[in-house]
């Protein structure tokens, strides 16, 4: 452990602890520029450290109804999980073409707690995220309305990074 003297005034010296090279990178990726920026990150942490990169696209599940709007609601369910499929294929494309070992995965439900859980149960070293993600690129009132639930209770990154297991590399 690398030890240096504080300012006089300080009772104790300053500690580094030990931290290892992250291998095994966790990238939540909704397609939305500060992701391909997260995920440009991670492939070149991962290919300096002959590292694997792990792309999580989730999505939110829409409410349950009942009569006529159900059908639409199971028609819209299934287009999330199809694109949610097809957005992780392309990052991971994206990855093995730059020589990176990576893998997907989708999950649907409360996205901050799943890249939580992930994280954790990937055994991640570093979770590289996004600092806004699609919901702050859109315009118009539902961009509107999602950048005002953001301010007032967090978006997905600043949850994360309250609640994170592991270290976090926010990219703007």
């Amino acid at each position: 452990m690398n030890v240096q003297a504080r300012p006089e005034d300080w009772e104790e010296p300053v500690r580094l602890p030990e931290v290892s090279v992250p291998r095994r990178l966790l990238v939540p990726f909704d397609g939305s520029h500060n992701a391909e920026r997260a995920l440009a990150w991670a492939a070149t942490t991962a290919s300096a450290t002959d590292g694997e990169v792990v792309v999580l696209v989730g999505y939110e599940q829409p409410l349950t109804m009942r009569g006529r709007g159900a059908q639409y609601i199971e028609s819209v369910r299934e287009d999330l999980e199809t694109e949610a499929k097809e957005l992780a294929a392309e990052a991971v494309r994206l990855l093995v073409a730059r020589g990176v070992r990576s893998r997907g995965i989708v999950v649907k439900g409360d996205v901050p707690r799943a890249i939580l859980d992930m994280a954790e149960s990937e055994a991640c070293d570093l979770l590289v995220i996004g600092r806004q993600g699609l919901s702050a690129e859109v315009g118009g009132v539902s961009g509107a309305l999602d950048r005002m639930r953001d301010m007032l209770q967090g978006g997905v990154a600043d949850k994360v990074v309250r609640h994170s297991p592991v270290p976090v590399l926010v990219v703007s």
